[in-house]
């Protein structure tokens, strides 16, 4: 597991404990679907165990985090209900609309804002680019599993060997039913980090190919734009094509990515 981001020192002037509370809040934001207790919490953050249990103890107070009889915590309801109280539309699309309507209109092809939920991805966002037969292959609101489509695939190349493992684990059931086993998913990571970008054929319907550049936004959140296409157009020099053009987009937006910064 990512070890959770150290406190930072500078900045404003006493700052340092809504530091330290959101630190905390990221981590269990990360682990909230099984729950974390204050053990690994206290251990993946650096503080001491007494500053980790008063900060998650307002963070319960305030709604923001919910501990439960066996003492594990997961988000809470205000954590939860937070973002859909805003009445227009969200940071991320706000963020990525512009960049993703270039790429389609550029491309022809639809576009994918695919953000990590957990063991889950999400399509937050899509951009159709006009093409006769469009990729429709998922819509917004959607959600995946990890390592099931092109975005998520991307996603997949930013974890480690053990977190994957681990993912697996929590849903073999899943992943047996669509003939995932572990050494596929690893297969799948590995050839991402090597490559440093995600290219799928046939991922979630025969014909149709994608290309997808994962990024990080902060230290924890893992996001992919991804385009579908068909496969029938999904030449070698069209992907390299693709490929440059998002990672231009997101390099424009000051986001890590693999290939931006080699890591």
């Amino acid at each position: 597991m990512e070890q959770l981001e150290e406190p930072r020192s500078e900045g404003v002037r006493g700052a340092q404990s809504v530091r330290r509370a959101l630190s905390l809040l990221r981590g269990v934001a990360t682990q909230s679907e099984r729950g974390v207790k204050l053990v690994q919490l206290v251990r993946e953050s650096g503080m001491d165990r007494g500053t980790a249990y008063r900060l998650l103890s307002c963070l319960v107070e305030e709604g923001f985090v919910h501990r439960d009889e066996q003492g594990l915590y997961r988000l809470g309801p205000q954590a939860v209900v937070l973002g859909s109280l805003m009445p227009q539309m969200t940071p991320l699309i706000a963020m990525f609309g512009p960049p993703m309507k270039r790429i389609a209109r550029i491309a022809g092809d639809t576009v994918f804002l695919m953000i990590r939920y957990g063991d889950m991805v999400q399509c937050d966002h899509r951009e159709l680019g006009g093409a006769l037969a469009e990729v429709l292959t998922t819509v917004s609101g959607q959600r995946r599993l990890l390592g099931t489509g092109t975005g998520s695939v991307a996603i997949l190349g930013l974890m480690d060997e053990v977190e994957i493992a681990k993912l697996w684990e929590r849903h073999a059931a899943e992943y047996g039913a669509l003939g995932f086993s572990l050494e596929r998913l690893q297969a799948m990571a590995h050839a991402v980090r090597q490559r440093r970008i995600a290219i799928t054929f046939d991922a979630i319907e025969p014909g149709v190919a994608g290309i997808g550049v994962a990024f990080r936004i902060g230290s924890h959140a893992m996001g992919a734009l991804s385009i579908g296409t068909h496969t029938a157009r999904f030449g070698p020099e069209r992907q390299f094509q693709l490929g440059e053009l998002l990672k231009a987009e997101l390099d424009a937006l000051g986001l890590w990515h693999p290939v931006a910064r080699g890591g």
